[in-house]
């Protein structure tokens, strides 16, 4: 006696459907039942539709019955072996009733559609209570409107009604992007949106559409706010940074021990910073300044035969690297700074950087910074680098400068 009011259950249900679905496919009044008629009423109906890129959406519809005593129990189980023993039964006239929808929502939109691979299956599950859930499955074709490189979902089920036990929920492919909603889903999830009962669709609704997500899609209005932000600060730093390098040019320049040097001599600059002239010893002057003078005049001929660097072309390490090669291999920073007219906090800004990166070596001789590149042997350079007159720190021993220059030497 208990097989006969399951069975009804599921024509019933079968007929909730159809007829909600064709109501509002049909621009007819939407169906304004419920499950009052049935003997067994389930507790909720789960509607969802998942959309792909061609328009064609596969359609899952739950029936879930709260299986609370043992009498519903053993109306389950019997609905579950009809199910298993004549599935052809089930499916058929779901498919049926489907198809007309669908044959409706054709006439309305101008879609060709159709309903296919309809499958069912009756299982019992916690949720967490115990449930006995019918479950059908089928395909309908050319569901949503495909616009372009958009989805356009909803007029095919235009009107809908979804009573206080029923939701419908519409998902769409992982790379697309939720765009409009109408009315406002009663939830929003990754990739898809939830209508929950009661619900009355109007003429127009419910309507979705969602297009392919494009590369900056996700990020949040603010974000995109900030990155602009960042950009135009980032252009503002580097505007400002070439434009005091610019002006640097010709700038006395200052080394690391405080001394100055104007920029732009030939040796001048080096006698003065050295300060080992053995005019200032007050030996024989004339000795004193050719020793001096001797590493200057070799840079000055150095500097008139070294190849012009074009810094248009080049990056600010390459100049300096250039620069150190056409000196043979080695050369002072302060000169690095004279020559590329930079200022001293510049030139050791990049220098800095390409002693880390292993392309420059340096020491120190004396107060000075010697650079040389790392495949520099200084047994070979038997004239000397015009540098190396730095090395001369005995003239400042004071008494004959000659003797100064021999014991430099």
């Amino acid at each position: 006696m208990q097989r006969a009011p399951m069975f009804l259950v599921v024509v019933a249900l079968l007929g909730v459907v159809g007829l909600a679905l064709t109501a509002g496919g049909a621009g007819a009044a939407p169906f304004d039942g419920g499950f009052a008629q049935m003997d067994v009423e389930p507790d909720d109906v789960s509607i969802a539709a998942d959309v792909g890129p061609d328009g064609d959406a596969q359609w899952t519809v739950e029936y879930r019955i709260r299986l609370a005593t043992d009498e519903e129990e053993r109306a389950f189980e019997e609905l579950r072996a009809d199910v298993e023993n004549d599935t052809e039964a089930y499916t058929t006239r779901f498919r049926d009733r489907m198809a007309s929808t669908a044959a409706t929502a054709e006439s309305t939109t101008g879609r060709n559609m159709t309903v296919s691979n309809a499958t069912v299956t009756a299982e019992r599950r916690e949720l967490p209570q115990a449930y006995g859930v019918l479950t059908y499955r089928f395909e309908w074709t050319n569901f949503a409107a495909v616009d372009g490189d958009r989805l356009r979902v909803g007029d095919a089920v235009d009107g809908l009604f979804l009573d206080g036990s029923s939701s419908l929920t519409v998902s769409w492919p992982a790379e697309y992007r939720l765009g409009e909603t109408s009315p406002d889903p009663s939830e929003v999830r990754d990739r898809s949106v939830v209508w929950n009962g009661p619900v009355d669709f109007s003429t127009g609704q419910p309507r979705i559409t969602v297009a392919p997500a494009s590369p900056l899609s996700g990020v949040p209005t603010a974000g995109l706010i900030a990155l602009l932000a960042a950009l135009v600060v980032a252009g503002g730093v580097a505007y400002r940074r070439r434009e005091a390098a610019d002006d640097g040019a010709g700038v006395i320049a200052t080394d690391e021990t405080g001394g100055t040097a104007e920029g732009g001599g030939g040796g001048s600059g080096d006698a003065t910073d050295t300060g080992a002239t053995a005019a200032d010893s007050g030996g024989d002057g004339s000795g004193g300044a050719v020793q001096s003078d001797s590493g200057d005049a070799g840079a000055s001929d150095e500097s008139a035969d070294a190849p012009p660097v074009d810094s248009d072309l080049l990056s600010n390490e390459e100049q300096v690297l250039r620069l150190v090669e056409s000196r043979g291999g080695r050369m002072k920073q302060k000169r690095v700074a004279e020559e590329l007219e930079w200022t001293a906090a510049k030139t050791s800004q990049v220098v800095t950087g390409l002693r880390d990166e292993g392309d420059l070596d340096g020491f120190r001789l004396g107060r000075e910074n010697v650079l040389s590149l790392p495949d520099y042997d200084p047994e070979a350079d038997a004239s000397g680098d015009g540098d190396d007159g730095e090395r001369r720190e005995g003239g400042d021993s004071g008494g004959d400068g000659g003797a100064g220059a021999t014991g430099s030497d």
